[in-house]
């Protein structure tokens, strides 16, 4: 068994409270801006399940946002999991879900289009979501 991708949310907001992913307007599918480049204050939330055998062994969670028309490389955010041990009151073979809020403020979009963000855990491909980058035009959208 291996680390494994359960959600990926892309959000207005997530924070981890108490081992518990909190998720305030998830699943947007449209970011707009009035110009670009731009940047959002965005949030990808997710939950990885890790085996009852890795609670303790390092994985890391490489997420790629890329232009869904180029392939153009907009932005790499690398996540280091790493629990130490796993929280009292599992039982024996039981297996962990690790919420992870990762703010993605810091990626600029450089231009209107469809993007993709794909993840991999531990140098595997774990799943994908693609939202739309829109320009604002006065009473309007561009996309």
């Amino acid at each position: 068994m291996t680390a494994e991708l359960k959600s990926l949310i892309l959000c207005d907001f997530a924070q981890i409270r108490e081992g518990l992913l909190f998720v305030q307007s998830g699943g947007l599918t449209r970011l707009v801006a009035p110009t670009f480049p731009a940047k959002f204050a965005c949030h990808v939330a997710t939950l990885v399940w890790l085996p009852p055998d890795e609670a303790g062994t390092a994985h890391e969670m490489v997420m790629k946002v890329k232009s869904a028309e180029t392939a153009m490389l907009a932005a790499t955010v690398k996540v280091a999991l790493h629990e130490s041990s796993p929280p009292s009151g599992l039982q024996p073979g039981e297996g962990r879900q690790v919420p992870i809020a990762v703010p993605l403020a810091a990626v600029s979009f450089p231009a209107p289009g469809e993007y993709d963000l794909q993840v991999e855990v531990d140098e595997q491909f774990a799943g994908d979501i693609s939202f739309r980058v829109a320009q604002r035009d006065g009473g309007g959208l561009k996309a």
